[in-house]
């Protein structure tokens, strides 16, 4: 049979009825940097480039006069010379006849079209559609600033490098330039296939990580599995918040070019998808850079740069210290090593520095002031209704902060925070003591100043101000639900609710959820965690406290027949030095001195101030012991 075919033939050639139909959809790039779409059912094997050049061109002269083209000037196609060029499929050139073979049916295939010219354009109109289901618009988030929005795009590097296979590198580099923001991550990547691609990255609600969220219930905490997509539309959402226009580059393996999509703010804003519109971006193909290589030998990769920005962004270093807290396990962890060694699970660079480098931030900070063995345990909550199987995990960790020659440890951490250029205007009162991360990701504006459970002991007693020195950082699978800018977990929640009011006894009653407390394997009741949490608590203090208490006479020391409960002492003290004469933080205080004593600031001083003399002082514990507590005796 002849290949020169009248064109029509070859969209509409019926095949015997025993073979399967073929249907085959290819996209061709045309040199004037627009794009037709061909459809062809049941063609021929093959056909000669000239007739597929003439069915190219029929299309492209529908496509022009149905005015789907924009109305700008563009160069002139020389299809005469076109017919005589050639085809790039993939980077191969297809040259004299053009065979249906190597192309795969039922995908969108991409070619793109030489005319001979040498003019080459590497961008093309309205080559990826976008449009979002319209009731996606209705769930982008309200808050967003520079650093969250700068998270939520390396969410979807850290989910794409997570997914690399064994031995390949785990790369995600993010730049701030003059001109531009760049995060680049050596993922698997993106192309044309309707199963990985590109568009997907800009299409609201199209986010194929969406599906993953089941896979990260449950397991060992800190749960790292960062299948962080809960709505499709961080990446998109993120760059319009970012900068005016986006440039998204992605490879595979697979693929010998880079596929390209580019997103403007003002056109999708003045095209939305709300009233049966289109959302249409250009994008391209383009050979890789041999610094693209140089970061992913393994030869995939998404790379996102964002131009014209206009958020205010912060010094360099407060940008490492802070994406350091956001992603702190996924950059460096000792929890899970069998070896003792440090673990690296992803390489995370900010501006050419590696973030294990970084000594500074919250987190390393908050870490080398802590003392002591943690305390923990894990909470498995389950919705009490029935036919209902949703369940939630969290790992609670407590850290205990102790007072170092008269200085708590905290103030420490934020005297430390403070040079590094942190806003610190809490103080030990107000300090937060729970620290929330949702899949090994920081949730940095989770509101809780403390958990119920945190709060032992009676008014002013030793150990209601220990337990002000402990910090409780909560791990948490995907069963708990963050807020759509992914700073903080839903107030509607039932599981968030129930952890937020974890040791309230009142508020427990009335949750739809049940708990099972557990600790390796082992059920644990709550009254048996709530003992060995007094326990732990009073054996930090003992341990690692030292109060800044000095006698400046000298002591009487007292260790046989004390009256523990009417001096006001630790049942496990076994001696304290009298004095008549005590110096703290630097003031010196005395027997037969005035005092006015606040309302509550100890225990027997509830309803009114109480004006009152000092007798004597008495320091627990022998002067060269830690957790030594100070009580002043004093009469009305």
């Amino acid at each position: 049979m002849s290949n020169r075919r009248p064109p029509k033939r070859a969209l509409v050639q019926v095949d015997d009825d025993d073979e399967e139909d073929k249907f085959y959809k290819l996209k061709i790039l045309l040199p004037n940097g627009t794009n037709v779409t061909l459809t062809l059912n049941n063609p021929q094997p093959e056909m000669s480039i000239r007739n597929f050049v003439n069915l190219v061109k029929e299309e492209y002269e529908k496509t022009r006069k149905s005015c789907v083209l924009s109305g700008k000037m563009r160069k002139r196609i020389d299809w005469n010379l076109a017919a005589e060029s050639y085809l790039d499929f993939n980077g191969e050139k297809i040259i004299g006849m053009v065979r249906l073979e190597t192309f795969k049916p039922d995908s969108c295939n991409i070619l793109r079209l030489d005319d001979g010219s040498g003019e080459a354009t590497t961008m093309y109109e309205n080559m990826w559609d976008l449009t979002p289901d319209t009731d996606m618009l209705k769930e982008l988030p309200e808050n967003y600033s520079f650093e969250t929005a700068l998270a939520d795009l390396i969410d979807n590097s850290l989910q794409a490098v997570w997914s690399c296979s064994p031995g390949n590198r785990r790369l995600i580099s993010v730049d701030v330039l003059e001109d531009r923001i760049s995060v680049f991550d050596s993922g698997p990547g993106m192309d044309s296939s309707k199963e990985n691609s590109i568009a997907k990255w800009g299409k609201i609600g199209a986010s194929i990580h969406r599906s993953s969220k089941s896979k990260a219930i449950g397991g060992k905490p800190p749960y790292l599995m960062p299948f962080f997509g809960m709505f499709g539309y961080g990446g998109a959402y993120a760059c319009m918040h970012l900068g005016r226009r986006t440039l998204v580059s992605s490879k595979t393996k697979q693929s010998k070019k880079v596929f390209t999509l580019q997103l403007n703010k003002e056109a999708l804003i003045d095209n939305r998808s709300t009233s049966g519109k289109n959302w249409k971006v250009d994008g391209g193909m383009r050979d890789p850079l041999d610094e693209e290589m140089k970061l992913s030998p393994h030869g995939s990769f998404t790379k996102v740069e964002i131009f014209e920005w206009k958020c205010k962004i912060p010094e360099i270093y407060q940008l490492q210290c802070r994406l350091k807290d956001i992603y702190f396990p996924y950059i460096q962890y000792d929890e899970v090593s069998k070896t003792g060694r440090t673990l690296r699970p992803v390489e995370f660079q900010v501006h050419g520095e590696d973030l294990t480098e970084i000594v500074g931030g919250e987190v390393a900070t908050t870490n080398l002031n802590s003392k002591g063995e943690e305390f923990w345990f894990q909470i498995r909550i389950y919705e009490k209704r029935k036919g209902t199987s949703q369940e939630a995990n969290a790992r609670l960790k407590f850290v205990y902060f102790p007072i170092v020659h008269g200085k708590e440890s905290t103030d420490i951490i934020m005297e430390s925070l403070e040079k590094e250029g942190y806003k610190v205007s809490e103080s030990f009162q107000t300090f937060g003591r729970v620290s929330v991360r949702r899949l090994g990701r920081l949730l940095p504006e989770v509101p809780w100043a403390s958990i119920p459970f945190m709060e032992r002991g009676a008014r002013a007693s030793t150990l209601q101000k220990c337990c002000q020195r402990v910090k409780c950082f909560v791990d948490l699978d995907a069963g708990f639900v963050p807020t759509p800018s992914k700073t903080d977990l839903s107030s509607q929640n039932l599981f968030s609710v129930a952890l937020k009011n974890f040791g309230n006894k009142s508020k427990e009653k009335d949750n739809d959820v049940s708990m099972v407390i557990h600790r390796e394997g082992t059920s644990l009741t709550y009254g048996q965690v709530e003992q060995s949490y007094h326990d732990w608590v009073l054996k930090m203090h003992k341990s690692y406290d030292e109060e800044d208490a000095m006698g400046e006479d000298e002591a009487t020391v007292i260790f046989d027949s004390l009256d523990k409960k009417a001096l006001c002492i630790s049942h496990d003290c076994e001696a304290v030095r009298v004095h008549k004469v005590m110096k703290r933080k630097g003031k010196s205080w005395e027997r037969g001195q005035k005092i006015k004593i606040m309302k509550g600031a100890c225990g027997g001083v509830h309803k009114n101030d109480v004006y009152a003399t000092i007798d004597y002082f008495l320091i627990e514990n022998f002067e060269d012991e830690t957790g030594g507590k100070v009580n002043c005796l004093y009469y009305k």
